[in-house]
């Protein structure tokens, strides 16, 4: 860089730049920052042939965005600034990174002409073009504040390229957060690489399980246009790859799309659902701000699919739920009509034979029947309680109920064998009598079941309600969320018990779980009212 100008001349003219300093600092776009410095250039430092030319990936090309109205006459003649045209000294400047003064760059102009000009260039954004037509060029002390004012424009495009990519981001997360769509989510992702990145060619591939492909579902369109759909042929093969290990992949070697030269492309995993690729054109650098800005992105769409992938599990499990509850429904009313009346044929017989015993002298006999009628009372009450709970209705005739009196009924309603019952609960609780006796019948088959017919069931009370625990094996963690449900069966049973347990929890309102048990290891259900 050159000498700086001695103070005394120079501080009206620092003043002013630092001024158009802070101007470029609060630009949100490159049109801005570029007015804003050729405005300065021509205003302040005495510099009327000033222009910014901006890089265009689509045309791997330097394009005017601003210039001062004396340059614009000037503008087609200086030079064509594409790449692989050695005689631009702005692309050579842009490439190299570096200052670039030329003399004469403009012989057979009609209007006058330039003596010199100079290409500063502006990061990766573009590239300042300044000229004079003084044959003796720019002085030490001009050159000074021109390359003072580009230092300060390239990190004005640098800050505004970070909030267009934050803003992006947020934007693009926002659209895919609000997707259920896989394929609507990638192609928010794909449509931001451009605003987020400023990297036009983009494309997302979505995991086939169904064929175990990794087919292309969104592109953006000047990949579309430019590069044409599916890319080259081994795309997807690195897709697969990168999607295996889990981790981003990065080549540089230049590929040939049927209007522009690629060189970095760089492939992102989407968790397990598929790949976001970005491609650049060649010479334009995969910098730590865009790595850092895909991540981020690649990050982001991954948590969207992977949110849109569980409402989609919900929704199927809602519907499973939903169909269970109607055939569930379907088969209580079924079930409640067709048993009723041999049911109601059993118990008249029952009362006929009791009625033709009474009085005599068989008491065993009569005591069958007395067992045999209660029997098929406790039927009719399964029934209705059965009807209840499959329609979700509520339990409306409650009563306060000892727990520990219904335990211990309940325990001779069940087939226990050899088990033993302990009961240590002193505690009552508002429940619908029929409907709490069947929630500890189902629990202590479920017992009897699973720990053995000589097992040991204890029935506690707790802070908030009471607990069943048995000294069986117990429930694996993973099956604990499962066990309630209707139709699971972790042994030969139905599958009904615990769900029915379940229901009449639900039915009162309680809560129901089912944990390690504390006292005899095994599964312990603990029951909240």
């Amino acid at each position: 860089m050159s000498r700086p100008p001695s103070p005394d001349a120079a501080d009206d003219d620092l003043l002013a730049i630092r001024r158009a300093s802070r101007r470029m600092a609060r630009a949100d776009d490159t049109e801005r920052v570029a007015r804003e410095f050729v405005d300065t250039c021509a205003d302040a430092l005495g510099v009327p042939l000033a222009a910014i030319r901006a890089y265009d990936p689509r045309r791997d090309a330097l394009d005017v965005v601003a210039a001062a109205d004396a340059a614009r006459p000037y503008l087609d003649d200086w030079d064509d600034h594409r790449r692989g045209d050695d005689a631009s000294p702005a692309w050579r400047a842009y490439v190299a990174g570096d200052a670039v003064a030329v003399e004469a760059p403009t012989p057979g102009t009609g209007a006058d002409p330039v003596a010199h000009a100079l290409y500063l260039p502006l990061g990766t954004h573009g590239v300042a073009t300044l000229a004079t037509l003084d044959a003796d060029g720019f002085d030490g002390r001009t050159r000074y504040l021109l390359e003072t004012l580009a230092s300060d424009a390239t990190a004005a495009l640098e800050a505004a390229a970070d909030r267009r990519g934050l803003r992006g981001l947020h934007d693009a997360t926002r659209a895919m957060q609000a997707a259920d769509d896989p394929e609507a989510i990638v192609a928010a992702a794909v449509d931001a690489t451009e605003t987020v990145l400023g990297v036009p060619y983009s494309g997302a591939r979505l995991r086939d399980p169904d064929c175990d492909s990794l087919p292309l579902v969104a592109v953006s369109a000047a990949a579309a246009e430019d590069v044409g759909v599916g890319g080259d042929v081994d795309a997807e093969r690195v897709a697969r790859e990168v999607l295996s290990t889990g981790e981003p992949l990065v080549r540089d070697d230049a590929t040939d799309g049927s209007a522009v030269t690629l060189g970095v492309t760089a492939v992102y995993p989407l968790g397990d659902h598929g790949t976001l690729s970005v491609a650049l054109p060649e010479g334009m650098d995969l910098d730590g701000r865009r790595r850092e800005l895909a991540r981020v992105l690649a990050d982001n769409t991954t948590a969207a699919l992977d949110r849109a992938g569980r409402a989609v599990r919900l929704r199927e499990q809602a519907s499973t739920i939903a169909a269970q509850d109607e055939r569930l429904e379907e088969f209580a009313n079924v079930v409640s009509h067709d048993l009723r009346n041999p049911l109601n044929v059993a118990t008249g017989r029952v009362d006929l034979a009791r009625d033709r015993l009474d009085g005599e002298t068989d008491a065993d006999a009569v005591a069958d029947l007395e067992t045999a009628g209660e029997a098929l009372e406790r039927v009719a009450d399964i029934i209705e309680n059965a009807r209840t709970l499959a329609v979700g209705e509520e339990a409306d005739d409650t009563e306060r109920r000892s727990v520990a009196e219904t335990a211990r009924a309940a325990w001779e309603a069940v087939d226990t064998a050899d088990a033993e019952l302990v009961v240590e609960a002193d505690r009552t609780v508002e429940a619908d009598p029929s409907l709490f006796a069947q929630l500890f019948e189902n629990v202590f088959a479920n017992a009897i079941e699973h720990a053995g017919e000589a097992s040991t069931v204890l029935v506690t009370g707790t802070d908030d309600g009471f607990a069943v625990e048995d000294d069986g094996p117990g429930v694996p963690d993973d099956e604990r969320g499962a066990v309630f449900r209707v139709g699971y069966s972790g042994a030969d049973g139905t599958g009904l018990g615990l769900g029915i347990v379940a229901r009449v929890a639900e039915a009162h309102g309680w809560t129901v779980r089912v944990e390690d048990g504390e006292r005899l290891g095994g599964a312990r259900f603990v029951v909240v009212t």
